[in-house]
């Protein structure tokens, strides 16, 4: 009897995990075929030849950005809104570093936990957006110009 119940409850087990996966694929699908299409859109206008990482900004309009060299193997980031009707490209020694802004968050924002830090854009502006954790134990979100690291905004989500 034993075996029998171990059997079904393996067979259980089996087909949840297989649900899951299938759920997972189904959901994904539409992301990943709106990542191919701005993919598509950066190859065909502009000059990068190698896209080394893409990430998606979350702010007021969405946003794909793309980093990689061009053809003249400059490191370059490409700022892509989700209508893909436009795009933003600036060599990445036009502004500050990723390291730069880690240092500033240690350095400067006293986090007791960074949580991510990215690029994004709002209102025609290339920024970094940094999510950390403060001393209080709030989620906090600061933004900084690309450019030069000067202060955009921030705010904080009580707990």
């Amino acid at each position: 009897m034993k075996k029998i119940i171990s059997f079904f409850a393996l067979i259980i087990s089996v087909i949840f995990v297989w649900q899951g996966i299938n759920f997972y694929s189904v959901i994904k699908a539409p992301l990943i075929q709106e990542q191919n299409q701005a993919f598509t859109f950066v190859k065909e206008n502009t000059n990068i030849q190698v896209i080394d990482d893409v990430d998606f900004y979350h702010g007021k309009e969405p946003f794909y950005i793309f980093k990689g060299k061009n053809d003249i193997e400059e490191s370059v980031i490409i700022w892509v809104p989700e209508s893909l009707d436009t795009y933003v490209i600036k060599r990445q020694d036009e502004g500050i570093s990723l390291q730069e802004v880690f240092d500033f968050t240690e350095r400067e924002l006293n986090a007791k936990q960074i949580i991510s830090i990215k690029l994004g854009m709002e209102s025609s502006i290339p920024l970094y957006e940094i999510i950390y954790k403060d001393q209080q134990g709030r989620y906090s979100y600061y933004f900084i110009s690309f450019k030069d690291g000067s202060y955009l905004k921030h705010y904080h989500l009580k707990v």
